[in-house]
Order: C-alpha cells, then sequence, then structure tokens
C-alpha cells in the first residue's frame, strides 16, 4: 500500500506512513528436507545437506485482513439515513431481504441532529449514511462512528477509490472512519431543442464552447434572456458550481474566513437575477416548481451532478417522469437533453457509510459495505443499475470505454463521459470543515436577501452573514 493521508480544514497534516505488502507462498519442498542417510559398506557417511535446510527464508508476511470485531447476533441489518433515493436502490441491487433501511426523517443538513437524538434511543442502528458538509461531526466522535478496521477492512482495501473520498472519510487522527460509495462531479445539464434554436449549438461541443467558463456563459445568458429564456435554474444551482472552486476553507485557523470569492459570488448572483439569467425559483422548491421550469421551455438547463441524473432523479423530474408502464409522461421534453461541463468543473455533495459501534449485524454490515465500496465488479454492476457514478475511477473508465451506459434520459448520450473528466479534477482538501453546514447555510441566506433587495449592497450583506455565524456557530472568531 502506499497512499499519503491529505490534511482537512483545522487538522494538522497526517503524513500516514506507507507500507510494502509483499505475499509470501508455501516455501516447503522436496529441497528444503534434510537429505537421507544411505549406510555405506566401510562408512556410514551423510548425504550432503541442503544449504537451505536449517535456514527459514524471511519473507514479509502477506497483510492479513483484520478480524470483524462485531457480533452477528441480529440477522437484520439496518440502514440510517434521510432519504431512500440512494439506499432503496443499493438495497434492490445488494439483493438480501435482510437489510432493512430506516429514515429519520428529515433533509440533509437536519439528519446532524436526527442521527445522535436516534443514537441516543438505543435503537438499532448498523450502517447510516453521512454528508460531507457534517460528515467530520460524526468520525470524529468515537461514541457514534467505529473504524473501519472493526469491520474487517484495512486502508489498502480502498485504494481503488478516488482519494479525495478517502481523505473526507479520515479522522483527526488518521483513522478511516468511513467510506463513500460514489463520486459526485457535476456538470451543465441543458435542453437540446431550446439550445438549437435559441443558440444554434447542434452539438455537446458547440454547446461547450458558448459555456466554457462564466464570462462565457454569461454572454450566452444574454442571448438566451432575450428569447425570455433563463440558462441556469436556480440560485442553488449555481451556488454548487461556484462555491466548490473557493480556494480557501470557511474556516482557517479558528476564523471565519471571508474573502474576495463572498463578494464575487453575491454580485454574480444579483446581477443574474436582475437579468433574466437565472430564474427565481427555488431549488428543491415543495411545490414541484424546480422541476417544472425543465418543462416550460423557459429555462434552458440545470446545474446537475451525477446523482441527479438516474432514474427517478432530479433530470427525470424535471423531464416529466414515467408512468407505471414506463412511458414518458411528457414525450416533448423527456430525453431532449444533454450534458456539457460548463463553466467550471465541481463536485456537488456526496455520501458516506460509517458503522455504528454497536454494530449487532457484523458479517453482513462488512459485505454491504465491500459490495458498493470495495469490489469493482459488483460496483459496475451497480453504476448500470441505477446510472451511479461509482467511487472508483477504474471500474468508470471501463463504463466508458465499453459504451455500455446509454441514458435515455439524454437521449442515449452517456453522461458518465463527460462526469469522468471532472471527477478526475475534485480537490476538496482542506476546504472541508466540521461547520460548513452552518456557515454555507448563513451565506446563501444573506445572498438572498441581497438579491432580493431586502439587503441594500453587498458590503450589508457580507456584515449580515457575519452576525449570523457569530450568532450560530460557537468556538470560532468572527471579525
Amino acid at each position: 500500500m502506499n497512499k499519503l493521508k491529505k490534511s482537512l480544514a483545522l487538522v494538522a497534516m497526517l503524513a500516514i506512513a506507507s507500507t510494502a505488502f509483499v505475499g509470501c507462498g508455501d516455501d516447503t519442498d522436496a529441497g528444503n528436507k534434510p537429505a537421507e542417510t544411505t549406510a555405506a559398506p566401510a562408512e556410514t557417511t551423510a548425504a550432503p545437506a541442503d544449504d537451505d535446510a536449517d535456514t527459514e527464508e524471511t519473507t514479509p508476511a502477506e497483510d492479513a485482513a483484520p478480524a470483524i470485531k462485531f457480533e452477528d447476533s441480529d440477522p437484520t441489518l439496518t440502514v440510517l439515513c434521510w432519504t431512500g433515493d440512494d439506499i432503496n436502490k443499493m438495497i434492490e441491487n445488494f439483493g438480501d431481504d435482510n437489510v432493512k433501511y430506516v429514515n429519520v426523517g428529515s433533509k440533509g443538513q437536519e439528519a446532524r441532529e436526527q442521527y445522535s437524538t436516534y443514537f441516543a434511543g438505543g435503537e438499532d442502528v448498523d450502517l447510516f449514511i453521512l454528508e460531507a458538509d457534517w460528515i467530520l461531526d460524526y468520525i470524529n466522535n468515537d461514541e457514534y462512528c467505529a473504524p473501519l478496521s472493526d469491520l474487517g477492512f484495512t486502508e489498502a482495501d480502498f485504494d481503488g477509490c478516488y482519494d479525495y473520498t478517502v481523505s473526507i472519510g479520515t479522522n483527526e487522527a488518521g483513522v478511516l472512519k468511513a467510506a463513500s460509495w460514489q463520486a459526485t462531479p457535476g456538470a451543465y445539464v441543458y435542453r437540446t431543442d431550446l439550445a438549437e434554436t435559441i443558440l444554434g449549438a447542434k452539438t455537446r461541443d458547440e454547446m461547450q464552447a458558448l459555456c466554457k467558463d462564466w464570462a462565457t456563459f454569461e454572454k450566452t445568458a444574454e442571448t438566451a434572456a432575450a428569447k425570455g429564456v433563463a440558462m441556469a435554474d436556480t440560485l442553488g444551482g449555481m451556488w454548487q458550481v461556484y462555491q466548490y472552486n473557493k480556494d480557501n476553507a470557511w474556516v482557517v485557523d479558528n476564523k471565519l474566513v471571508v474573502d474576495d470569492y463572498c463578494k464575487d459570488y453575491a454580485e454574480l448572483a444579483k446581477r443574474w437575477s436582475d437579468k433574466g439569467y437565472v430564474t427565481n425559483v427555488a431549488q428543491w422548491a415543495e411545490d414541484g416548481s424546480w422541476y417544472q421550469i425543465g418543462q416550460d421551455g423557459k429555462t434552458m438547463g440545470y446545474f446537475f451532478c451525477t446523482w441527479c441524473l438516474g432514474a427517478g432523479s432530479m433530470l427525470s423530474n424535471a423531464s416529466g417522469g414515467v408512468d407505471e408502464e414506463g412511458n414518458p409522461v411528457n414525450p416533448d421534453v423527456y430525453g431532449k437533453w444533454n450534458i456539457c461541463t460548463g463553466p467550471s468543473s465541481y463536485a456537488w455533495g456526496g455520501s458516506w457509510l460509517a458503522v455504528s459501534p454497536k454494530c449487532n449485524t457484523g458479517t453482513l454490515a462488512h459485505d454491504f459495505v465491500e459490495y458498493f465500496t470495495v469490489n469493482e465488479e459488483s460496483m459496475e454492476e451497480y453504476a448500470l443499475f441505477k446510472s451511479e457514478f461509482v467511487n472508483n475511477p477504474t471500474v468508470m473508465k471501463k463504463i466508458v470505454d465499453d459504451g455500455k451506459n446509454k441514458n435515455p434520459l439524454l437521449g442515449g448520450e452517456d453522461q458518465f463521459a463527460v462526469l469522468y473528466e471532472a471527477a478526475g479534477l475534485i480537490d476538496m482538501d482542506g476546504k472541508i470543515t466540521k461547520y460548513d453546514s452552518v456557515i454555507k447555510g448563513d451565506f446563501n441566506d444573506a445572498v438572498n436577501k441581497y438579491v432580493n433587495g431586502d439587503i441594500a449592497d453587498v458590503d450589508s450583506m457580507i456584515n449580515e452573514f457575519k452576525k449570523s455565524v457569530a450568532a450560530d456557530v460557537e468556538g470560532i472568531e468572527v471579525e
């Protein structure tokens, strides 16, 4: 194994010693046995002993997998999450009726508190899902989260994963506590019919040329807006792209970092909103309006990531979905989409599997984690089953090279061909802190107030943001 564990924000750099593992086989053969003695007429002569007869060969022992430390007293594997979008499909693909999904009944950020309440109640939990914005809260708490080595894994088992996912799943002490089954690169997904009639773009490459950076994207948005069409779905979508390229973590040396990026994004959001380059619809709007804008002909496209693009996903809803027989509800829109990189590479979210110290279904928990995060054959099967971008570049490259993925939502195009390149550019080292979910929420609340005219200018927006963080986050300095 030879892997460097990278530090997360607020954590000192950890240099993990690299260890080489060399396999050794059975060294017993005829040449290593003592030679037989034969009686001679005049004297007894021992045949020359093999030089290696009394010499033990020392070969580095192959690293043995640690034993699973959890008992198997309960036949049911309980997996805790806040949404069944992934877990239900994972259970279906895993194919074992003994896996049970428990929904904590909340949104992703709210699950952060719901989990601790659930754990305190003493109810059964074996595995649970963690989100990027608050994973550090759990993997650094030994009462909530056990090492993956307790489940029978070594760090080398995850050498095939994208490095950033392993870094994020590693706690402050350098212990691997969580494994992700997915990488989450994002792209720009657009209506092909609108792109051709309004922008003259007939191919993915032609569309990418009109979206290649923020300045070009904005110029193209001006053209689309003149025809009454917004280029971007929501401020929430814009935010996912823009915030990923922030140079600094939100908290450095225990201080809130408010840099030029914050002002630049606020000005961009305000300008785009005022000029109609982005809709005024809220991402995740409960009335379904976020999905409806994909069908009304007034929105060119969405900023979507890997988990937005499969069957039953956000893109499926934006396309009108399918009926019980699998037929498109809105055939005028369904399948009339394509995907390009957009103005910037980015990643959005991500989920990790962690094991509870109270796990009592150890063998099945091990098999479940291995199936989705280690075994390349089953990971490929799941990638094609759910149209999921799995956490293994070797697997994803094979799928792309083999041309196995044909997404009907994209008119038969393969989203992985675009997303594979973006995944190789993901760099989240030093950008994640345990305060992110709260700080990001406060920042976007302040930006939305500025965009809506409730705050007069950017400086006032920044002050509002700082006040909110000071009130909501304990233990950091806000200047």
